[in-house]
């Protein structure tokens, strides 16, 4: 099943309504907000939300709540099922989800989420919609696969066209990406996607400098992570690694609003997690970290957020530049062998 949008559609109920979700794998509930919630879900995004009322099919189980914290928001509902459809499959199967009563995501312009991380971190009582299509045997293999596409929202151009596709049951290596999809494997025991982190590397050649190279490794993991837009990295490390970049960290904390045009092919950064046997670098140029929008489209966001943590996160950003394909290597929960694999694009993304 291929889905296409950076939101993607899911038909809920009989009879159906089409919901806009933000597909996120660093969490794992399926969940739309309640036709209930109205003075509790407030909304600030100028999108237009389709909201759930239980349909001839559903079935609702008010005793089982729970709330979901989010960095950008928190929410708080109940358990219902109901029949779920990706429009145009015609493959109708049963889904748990929750019903959101309460929500703290203002700004958010979608109707809901659709989370793909471990049902082990899922709403009680529910299993993660990905491993639920696993389970009853409606995907041709065990995988899902993410090409963010070429919109990249700009002041100028908040929501540009996109022509993303999240795959669902297979990937699209020969269409998407440059090359041969490198893997590397998911820690156990399996909640999100997360690797061994082995390090990260700069190389630069800024103008009347010689060329210089550095590298950098500290104790922790890597986060992928869809549902951030950041690059997180420790603050005991964020310093070191902007010295690889064209300003420093203390030039950034003190109100420096780098240029888009700083953002070029004379720097460089690699990432490489995996484990000691099985390791892989991916490295991205200065042009590939580019975030229009800091106030105008002539100033770039800082490519990398302090967080008090030693692991890493790479967000969508980071991921954008790539094929990224999730393999969790068998149809059945006890014999999952996860792994995730990142290859270049073969269409490059445009800054603006």
């Amino acid at each position: 099943m291929d889905i296409m949008r950076r939101l993607v559609q899911l038909d809920l109920g009989t009879p159906a309504k089409t919901y806009d979700l933000l597909f996120d794998n660093g969490s794992a509930t399926l969940w739309v907000l309640s036709g209930n919630c109205t003075d509790q879900c407030p909304n600030a995004s100028g999108h237009s939300r389709t909201t759930y009322n239980l349909t001839s099919t559903g079935e609702a189980y008010y005793n089982t709540t729970d709330s979901i914290v989010y960095d950008g928001g928190k929410v708080f509902g109940y358990l219902v099922s109901d029949i779920a459809e990706v429009p145009g499959t015609n493959v109708p199967f049963c889904q748990k989800f929750a019903s959101i009563t309460s929500s703290t995501w203002a700004a958010l312009g979608a109707d809901g989420f659709l989370g793909l991380a471990s049902s082990t971190i899922a709403f009680p009582n529910t299993t993660a919609p990905f491993e639920n299509a696993i389970q009853l045997g409606l995907l041709d293999q065990p995988r899902f696969a993410i090409y963010q596409g070429t919109g990249i929202p700009t002041v100028a151009n908040p929501s540009p066209e996109n022509n993303g596709v999240l795959t669902m049951g297979g990937s699209h290596e020969d269409v998407y990406a440059d090359g041969e999809v490198e893997f590397v494997p998911i820690n156990t025991p399996f909640q999100v996607y997360k690797a061994q982190f082995q390090g990260v590397s700069g190389s630069n050649h800024f103008a009347n400098q010689n060329e210089q190279h550095g590298s950098l490794k500290w104790d922790g993991d890597v986060v992928f992570d869809t549902g951030s837009g950041l690059i997180n990295l420790p603050e005991s490390h964020i310093a070191a690694v902007y010295n690889m970049a064209p300003w420093s960290y203390g030039q950034l904390m003190t109100g420096y609003r780098p240029l888009c045009s700083d953002f070029n092919n004379t720097w460089s950064l690699s990432f490489t997690f995996g484990t000691d046997d099985t390791h892989k670098t991916f490295t991205l140029s200065g042009d590939q970290l580019a975030t229009p929008g800091y106030v105008d489209d002539d100033h770039c966001f800082p490519p990398f957020n302090s967080w008090g943590s030693n692991n890493t996160i790479l967000g969508a950003r980071w991921m954008s530049n790539f094929y990224s394909v999730f393999d969790f290597g068998s149809f059945e929960p006890l014999g999952y062998d996860l792994r995730i694999g990142f290859a270049p694009l073969k269409e490059y993304q445009p800054i603006v």
